[in-house]
């Protein structure tokens, strides 16, 4: 081989390598519509999972927003497509944490998969929240109890 057709082989390869990566770790916005909130008052936060995460108490990455007319609109950014799981709640005192009650929430919550919390439903887990999140999935409802 010549010099010449090493350098292309060479930057073909690269340039493949590079498409692929890139194809790898493709990332997008994804949006959230938290519904049913009874009054404007706090935050709603919502809780972001992987799998590797300890749900529900250490998540990825976490969001605050304000409500107006009863729903907040909740973004990630820069997230890369893949499998995750959410939890939304009401933050009626705005104090950065689900608040509960003789060990249950005392703050509305609500779930990926329309997941309901329930004495029957057992615990929240990631396998019962899971959704995947790509380009052509990326916009997700959560209605508060």
């Amino acid at each position: 081989m010549n010099r010449n057709k090493i350098i292309v082989v060479f930057l073909t390869f690269f340039c493949l390598v590079r498409i692929n990566l890139h194809a790898q770790n493709a990332t997008g916005t994804i949006t959230f519509r938290i519904m049913n909130f009874k009054h404007d008052k706090g935050v709603a936060i919502v809780n972001l999972f992987r799998a590797e995460d300890n749900l529900p108490k250490e998540p990825f990455r976490q969001e605050r927003v304000t409500i107006i007319n009863g729903i907040a609109i909740v973004k990630f950014e820069n997230l890369e497509y893949g499998v995750y799981a959410a939890i939304a709640f009401h933050d009626e005192n705005s104090n950065g944490e689900l608040d509960h009650s003789w060990g249950i929430p005392s703050e509305p919550i609500g779930f990926t998969n329309r997941w309901k919390l329930s004495l029957f439903s057992g615990m929240p887990n990631f396998n019962k929240l899971k959704f995947i999140f790509s380009q052509h999935n990326n916009e997700h409802n959560i209605e508060l109890p």
